[in-house]
Parts: C-alpha cells; structure tokens; sequence
C-alpha cells in the first residue's frame, strides 16, 4: 500500500506539505503534550490512574519515585532503610518547602497518609496502598518510621510514592501525630479536593506547579524554588485531543510530544522528516476481565464458574490478536511478568486457544446454547474489543461491544457496572507481590479488594502467599512464591492476560524523550536541545 490506510493519497499530499513546514521551534520554554485525556481531579489523592499521574506527577511528589526503569529514586526522603524488625525508616530532606513556602515536616507526611483515607469515593487506591500498614510514626523531626503487620523485605514503593501535600494548622505543633488503621485522631480537616483546583492552593513540592485547571487543558508553570534539578521548561501544557484532532495537532506543530499513538498513524508519523517515533518497553499487560462479584440480589453469576471463565480464555488466540490483528502493539502473553522478570513463570503458555474445549466447558457448565454479555473498551481498544467479540461469537458467546470515553469507562468499573471489561495494567517489576495484590488480591485477606481489583476476584490462599513473598528476604524463595501464586492465577483464570504491550509516542525534533516502562510522561525528564533552545 502506497499510504496509510486512513489518509486517501490527496490528503496525505496536503499533510506532507503542512508538515514540512512547521517550525520546529515554536515556544521554547513551553512543552505542549497532547493526550486523550485529562486528570479528572486536582486533588492528589482522588485518582490513581495514568490520567491522573500525568497532572499529579508533575505537581506533587511522594517520599520516592520510581526511575525510568523501575527502581527507587529518592524524592521528599534522601534516603530509606530497613530496620532489624522489618520496619522501613525514611529520611526527610531538610531544604523542602512547599510551594506555599512551608518547610516539609514529618507532619505534613502522616497527615497525607491519613487523609488517603477521608477523601474521594470507594475504592480509595491511595488508602488501598496503606492497607498491610499498622503505623506510621516520626521518631524525631526529620524522619518517618513505616510498620506494617509483618515484615516487608521488598522496598514499600506503593507507600512512599503516596503524594505528599501540607497538613493544615500550624507546622511547629507539639502534638503526637501518627497514622494507623485504626484511625487518625489529631486530625479533623481533610481539605476538601475542591481547595486544590485554584492555582493559589500551591500544595505541591514538584518541579511544576497548577497555574489553571480546565477540561480541554490544563496549564503548568515552572516552580522556581523547586529542590531539584530545574527543569527545561517554562510552562507545561496538557492538551486534550479528540481522536479526529490527534494527527492535526502533531502536523500543524500545535502540540510538542504525542501520547497513545494509534498504529494505524505510525507508518504516516515514520516518514516525517520533522517528527520522530519513540518506542521502547513497557510494564504494561492487556487484558480481559469478567464480573465476579457476588450479585447482591441473590441471583447467580456465570462468571464465578470457573469453567466459564476458562473457556473464554481458551477462545481468544492472543497470539494471532497480536501479530496478525493489531501488529505492533504488542506481544502475546499468559501472565503479568516478563521473561526475566521476578515471578516469570516459564509453564504459562502465551496463546492457549483451543475453541472445541471452550465450547465443552460451556456445555459442561449447562450454558451449551452460548450466552449474551457486553464487553466495555474505551474507544483506543475499539479494534481489540472487535476481534474479542467475534472470537468469543465463535464459541457461543455473544458480545455486544460498549465503547465508552475514559471518564464513563473508569466510573463503571468503580461501581462495578459490567460484565466483560478489556483493560491495561502497568505494574512494577520491582515489586511483583504488590502488584499482583493491587489487581487480583483482596486487603489483609478480608472483603476490601486491592486497589485495582475491580472484577471482585477472591482467593484467600494466594492472598496469604503475596503477603509471605513481601516478606521473603530470600530472592529465590520470594520468586518461587510468585511463580506459585501465577500459576494459581493462571489454573482459576482469575483474568485472562492477552498482550504485553509497546510504549510509543511522536515527538517533535528538537525535544528529547526518553520512554519509561511505566510510560509516564514526566515533563521534568523531557529535555530540550541545545540547538533549538
């Protein structure tokens, strides 16, 4: 084929021209960063998800960030340490204040903690993180001391990367502060999430702080007392684009770097000589998920019958859905891990389709007719929800396709509101158990779920052994452990992993980005060449 298939030759003439002709060099200190979606809340401890941190991760920072790779890099803690009893203690950075101009004090700390859990709906995902946590306490002015129930020999990434915002009332007080489980009680005021949406809230110690906030976008400004490393930029602007206006905007030279490149784009995008495409891995894995929670009227649910679950697995090739359906975005997989990864479990296999057993489970489970469900996707995974659908057609199982915006997406699976869902998870490689935890298990072994476990899936066993691998000081021990609880959630089909899946942007040339495996955009890691400054 001559063109990409959605430009007819004319069209991709007119763009061609455009192209060449954008400057490369429009506002210097300005980074523009086109995204399908905006954080929804300019309250820190509302959302968790990769809308969410785009804002947040800008603004406001936790006691340590993960690094491009994964690892621990010190943030509002210069250093950490594990204590001889399996507590962790965090070290304050002493020249920290605020964007109010308020020092950083192990106060301001615990009341962050504890306000996780006051603010914002159910399930709270920062307050989910604090769940195996039976205390947090300032041993002395300038440190922070994390007890959880039983010892934790993985670094608590999940707690210290919690954003860190001031506590109300005065900084110097004398009062005993200290978060537990069982309830903050210094505390009375939680600010309300509306506080933070004006530009003079300055809650933040990040490298930028909220300068407006708006639905369409949302603008950043340079923190000139930030701690660290300035950054190149002046002003960071997120810019919400419709997926008609996507392409546009990168040609008309409207927007600096593009994000969730679509791969009907990326030929198009690969023969500009003005703009670059920048892949690289991700901790990124796709997958289907079913309803399993317990209907509160009484009523029966399939898919809390294993051989349900099972024989959707066994319908989809994942193999084919990733080489041949949509190349590029990614490769097949059975399990969270990657090879080489801790937890990697090398019997999973990556494509186990098999539609004649999938048809016997479900005559076995009395569903020999086929059955009707929805799928929900957001209107990026619309090609997959696609190639689901008529794979799971040839089974008996009829799937009418919902395609909802993100906001509607993410409101039905807080509440609960589907029966199949396709998804994304980015986990942390470096801590395998909690991420397994935040997607499949259930908190301290009760009824709360982990943070992302919207499907409602249980299994008190596998619980107890994510909980054992945290606190496994033996790295083979602990990745045997997780090699176990993989296989467990692979014979339960507790979800049905598909693809791990390629971080891709466009970028303007001029401007240097280099990918995370988390695929975060981090304006503070965007750098700009000395030949266009």
């Amino acid at each position: 084929m001559a063109g990409p298939g959605f430009l007819n030759t004319a069209r991709g003439l007119l763009l061609a021209t455009l192209i060449a002709a954008v400057p490369v060099t429009a506002d210097a200190a300005d980074l523009r960063l086109g995204v399908m979606n905006l954080a929804r809340s300019t309250d820190p401890h509302v959302g968790a998800n990769r809308n969410e941190y785009m804002l947040h991760d800008q603004v406001y920072e936790g006691l340590a960030q993960a690094d491009a790779q994964f690892q621990p890099s010190p943030r509002l803690a210069e250093s950490w340490e594990m204590q001889p009893d399996g507590s962790w203690l965090f070290r304050l950075r002493r020249d920290v204040r605020f964007q109010n101009g308020r020092l950083l004090t192990p106060r301001d700390v615990i009341y962050s903690f504890c306000r996780t859990g006051k603010v914002g709906p159910e399930p709270r995902p920062f307050a989910a993180r604090l769940a195996e946590v039976a205390s947090v306490t300032a041993p002395d002015a300038h440190s922070i001391l994390v007890r959880h129930r039983s010892p934790v020999t993985i670094f608590p990434s999940d707690v210290a990367s919690i954003p860190i915002i001031p506590a109300p009332g005065e900084p110097n007080s004398r009062t005993q502060v200290s978060y537990s489980t069982d309830g903050c009680a210094a505390f009375t005021d939680w600010l309300d999430d509306g506080k933070f949406g004006s530009a003079g809230s300055q809650a933040g110690t990040g490298p930028f702080r909220l300068a407006s906030f708006g639905d369409k976008e949302i603008l950043l400004e340079r923190n000139p007392d930030y701690w660290g490393r300035s950054a190149d930029w002046d002003h960071v602007r997120l810019i919400r684009l419709a997926e008609n206006e996507r392409v546009p905007a990168m040609l008309e030279g409207r927007i600096d770097v593009l994000d969730g490149v679509s791969l009907e784009a990326l030929p198009f995008f690969a023969s500009q000589q003005a703009v670059q495409v920048v892949e690289g891995p991700s901790a990124a894995v796709t997958y289907l998920q079913s309803n399993q929670h317990v209907p509160g009227d009484g009523s029966s649910n399939r898919f809390r019958d294993v051989r349900v679950r099972r024989a959707l697995m066994l319908a989809i090739p994942a193999r084919l859905l990733s080489d041949r359906i949509v190349p590029g975005y990614g490769t097949a997989t059975g399990q969270m891990a990657m090879p080489g990864m801790a937890g990697y479990t090398p019997g999973i296999p990556d494509d186990v389709y098999d539609p004649q057993e999938a048809k016997r489970l479900l005559a076995d489970a009395g569903l020999a007719g086929g059955f009707d469900t929805t799928l929900m996707v957001t209107p990026l995974q619309s090609k997959i929800g696609d190639a689901i659908a008529y794979f799971l057609d040839k089974v008996g199982v009829r799937v009418k396709v919902q395609v909802e915006p993100m906001e509607r997406y993410t409101e039905r699976l807080r509440t609960g509101d589907f029966q199949l869902f396709y998804g994304g998870w980015i986990f942390n490689p470096a801590n395998m158990p909690d991420s397994l935890r935040a997607l499949l298990g259930t908190s301290s072994g009760g009824p709360s779920r982990g943070a992302h476990n919207y499907a409602g899936y249980c299994n008190a066993d596998i619980d107890r052994l994510l909980r054992a691998a945290l606190g496994e000081p033996d790295p083979a021990k602990r990745d045997g452990m997780l090699q176990s609880a993989t296989r467990a959630f692979f014979d339960d089909v507790a979800w049905i992993p598909l693809m791990h899946a390629q971080g891709r942007w466009v970028v303007r040339k001029g401007v240097t980005l280099l990918p995370r495996l988390d695929r975060l955009l981090l304006a503070s890691e965007i750098r700009l060449e000395t030949a266009t400054r």
